[in-house]
């Protein structure tokens, strides 16, 4: 009896709690699983497939509740045979042991779709960068053959104006020669000199420049670097279309907010106000500095979020590890535990690097978009509403980092509108 209750158990147990189902639905494959578990694993995997034969669904299915496995397995839940110490034992090694199998089951998956990603990769590096060489190549080509078509040009040109010397050299001596026979002796050798060269060429402006390429390899390279350009723009468009998938729900900690910053009630608008707030006073706090910390922090994996700065025109964003120094005046640079891009009220963006670096940013943007590789060591900065690359960082991180917000100073008024943690993203 008790292998009969089991065969018929297995098929009210979810695979990936082992529990008996609550809410169940049933993917397009026709495989069921606990609501809350399917979402949960689908969140953990970043990737919308069946935990139980791997099909890879395009598009999130759209699951509603099963609602007669949900009655089913509630009518099984309340005859359902209470299990011995000995049974709940049991039960509990096989979960774990089956637990485990699921787990290899999942990285082999994963690695496989990774081993696809890398190929992926290769072959579209492969194809740009065989462009990119191609073009370079035609455009060396192009230059080599400018500059051989003016040098015979030149050499044309060059042959004809001796010709034309060695032509008049010859009038001359002839000249001379006739000049001398017709012009009686008592005529001044000044006379004959005026006689023979009156209807001569003047020579003297008629020059060969000798350096006739100045400029030629630089604007054929900069016409390569702005289809270079064009690429990683648009490269830029595709990576953050890939990353928006890590995006992860950000709220403001008002416990770090510099007393003179507003923290709205759900905590994703920040603005400056010309007044110190009462709050009260903790080691967490920005006492000196106009900044604040989100309440999230991340030691692992990869995270993305964006930030609407809209017409502001002075504003700072990043990341800074959870241990940085919060009181009084600090530099801001990755040596101090700050990773972030700063609008200037000059319009002028910076890098806080060691040494503040200047970033050319060709469509200035009303949101921009965060993104924390933290294993490879990077934090990356898009313009979200072109899609277009703005600076990236690179270092080695050891500390849990917290996403970092400044609204910039008030600049009279000019500078009071907030910033917005985005709730949603729309994709460029």
């Amino acid at each position: 009896m008790a292998s009969t209750v089991n065969l018929h158990e297995k098929h009210f147990l979810c695979s990936l709690c082992r529990n008996i189902f609550t809410n169940p639905v049933t993917t397009p494959c026709g495989h069921s699983f606990c609501l809350s578990c399917l979402s949960q694993f689908w969140s953990r995997h970043q990737s919308r497939y069946c935990p139980e034969c791997r099909r890879l669904f395009p598009e999130k299915p759209n699951l509603s509740v099963n609602h007669i496995l949900a009655n089913v397995a509630e009518n099984y839940k309340k005859v359902r045979p209470q299990k011995t110490p000995d049974d709940e034992l049991v039960l509990d090694v096989t979960q774990m042991i089956q637990e485990r199998l699921q787990k290899i089951d999942r990285l082999k998956y994963s690695l496989d779709i990774q081993k696809s990603s890398y190929l992926r990769e290769v072959r579209e590096s492969q194809k740009i960068f065989s462009t990119l060489v191609n073009a370079m190549e035609k455009t060396h080509r192009a230059v080599v053959a400018g500059i051989e078509e003016k040098q015979k040009e030149e050499e044309k040109r060059v042959e004809a104006l001796i010709k034309e010397i060695q032509q008049e050299i010859q009038e001359l001596k002839e000249e001379t020669s006739q000049t001398d026979l017709r012009i009686s002796a008592s005529q001044s050798d000044d006379m004959k000199h005026v006689a023979v060269t009156s209807e001569m060429k003047d020579w003297s402006k008629v020059t060969v420049e000798t350096d006739p390429c100045v400029g030629v390899t630089r604007r054929a390279l900069s016409d390569v670097l702005e289809k270079i350009k064009a690429e990683v723009n648009r490269l830029g468009k595709a990576e953050l279309k890939r990353i928006e998938k890590y995006a992860v729900d950000i709220n403001l900690s008002a416990k770090t907010a510099h007393p003179s910053l507003f923290v709205s009630d759900d905590r994703k608008l920040v603005r400056l106000t010309d007044k110190f707030q009462e709050v009260p006073d903790n080691p967490k706090r920005f006492d000196r500095i106009a900044d604040i910390l989100a309440k999230e922090s991340f030691n692992s994996g990869r995270c993305y979020w964006e930030v609407e700065v809209g017409e502001k025109i002075e504003w700072k964003l990043g990341v800074a590890r959870q241990s940085i120094n919060r009181k009084g005046k600090f530099t801001l640079c990755p040596a101090n535990g700050f990773w972030t891009l700063s609008l200037k009220a000059g319009g002028q963006y910076i890098a806080n690097t060691s040494s503040p670096s200047l970033v050319a940013v060709e469509h200035r943007p009303r949101r921009v978009g965060v993104f924390l590789d933290y294993a490879e060591g990077r934090v990356s900065f898009f313009c979200a509403d072109t899609g277009i690359h703005i600076y990236t960082f690179t270092d080695k991180f050891s500390d849990r980092l917290h996403p970092l917000f400044s609204p910039g100073r008030l600049h009279g008024g000019r500078n009071a509108a907030p910033l917005v943690i985005s709730s949603g993203f729309c994709s460029i």
